[in-house]
């Protein structure tokens, strides 16, 4: 009997220490699961973060200079950690948008045990560049749909004497969010404090506001310029962001309308205010045509020279 026993006993130790190893094994594999796991998501948000910077540099390069998109993304991924040969910018065929592929190996721990000493980790990040579709603090002044020219002098606000181009009591003011003088005044010197949106299957209607309005111009205009306080002094070609005489303008289809009428808004324009000229009610605001990037949403529109960015993925 008692040779039985200590039969069964050491029947039963060998049993646990089978068991024992194949726990050592699974708490091994679910170190490597935790520890591992772990490191290989922390390189994947690195190198996402990375690709998203990369791309969102690349992308303001567009849709003019491919080559340089390219150059400034991949520099601006290195810059966040990827390695000069683990990252490629490509330039889709729309011309618009930029793709950035990131990659890293990455040494693993625990998981050697399990025969897997490395992983490749890998990510990826996709911006386009488009018209801008909807934005706040826009200017109070209408300009007609144009082929506008970078540098070019655009009329925004006509007076009595140059308003052949507009139709009787328009001068190219806008009403937005209210009408009369005042509104008119601060919309100028704050931009319009709402977002105004092109319209994608109804069309957008903005208010002209009539009369010469020319006090409440030149007031407005002359405390934009007279805001620009930076040295040297911003220049249509050389202006910080953020410069008061940097206007958003809507672009509308026509001035041709009588009294307070109806427009329709068909995109978004920036003009550098050069000036409010003329004396007594001969007030005509001009400026620069200039392309800028908006804090805006992106649309299938015309494009006036206002773009924002958007990441695709």
């Amino acid at each position: 009997m008692k040779q039985a026993f200590r039969d069964i006993i050491d029947g039963e130790k060998g049993s646990v220490i089978i068991i024992v190893a194949a726990a050592m094994v699974l708490l091994l594999g679910i170190a490597a699961l935790v520890v591992d796991v772990g490191l290989l998501y922390y390189n994947k948000v690195v190198l996402s973060n990375a690709a998203d910077a990369a791309a969102l540099a690349g992308v303001q390069e567009l849709p003019k200079d491919h080559g340089k998109a390219g150059e400034i993304a991949e520099a601006y991924a290195v810059t966040n950690g990827v390695e000069p040969g683990q990252v490629s910018a490509e330039v889709l065929p729309d011309g618009r948008s930029i793709q950035v592929a990131t990659s890293r190996v990455v040494p693993l721990g625990f998981a050697k045990i399990l025969g897997f000493s490395s992983a490749k980790v890998t990510a990826s990040a996709k911006a386009s560049v488009g018209a801008t579709k909807g934005l706040w603090g826009a200017a109070p002044f209408g300009v007609v749909e144009d082929s506008f020219v970078y540098g070019e002098t655009y009329t925004m606000k006509y007076s009595p004497r140059n308003s052949g181009e507009v139709g009787p009591g328009n001068f190219g003011a806008l009403a937005l969010g209210g009408t009369g003088a005042n509104n008119y005044l601060n919309n100028i010197k704050y931009g319009y404090q709402g977002r105004l949106e092109v319209g994608d299957e109804i069309p957008t209607i903005l208010e002209t506001e009539p009369g010469n309005m020319a006090g409440p111009t030149k007031s407005g205009v002359d405390f934009r310029i007279g805001g620009c306080n930076h040295e040297p002094k911003c220049t249509y070609d050389r202006f910080v962001k953020g410069c008061k005489r940097l206007l958003l303008v809507p672009v509308i289809d026509s001035l041709d309308v009588t009294g307070r009428s109806g427009v329709k808004l068909i995109g978004f324009a920036a003009f550098f205010v050069e000036a409010v000229e003329g004396a007594g009610n001969a007030c005509t605001v001009t400026g620069r045509f200039v392309r800028w990037a908006a804090d805006g949403d992106l649309g299938n529109i015309n494009d006036y020279g206002v773009v924002s960015y958007r990441l695709d993925n």
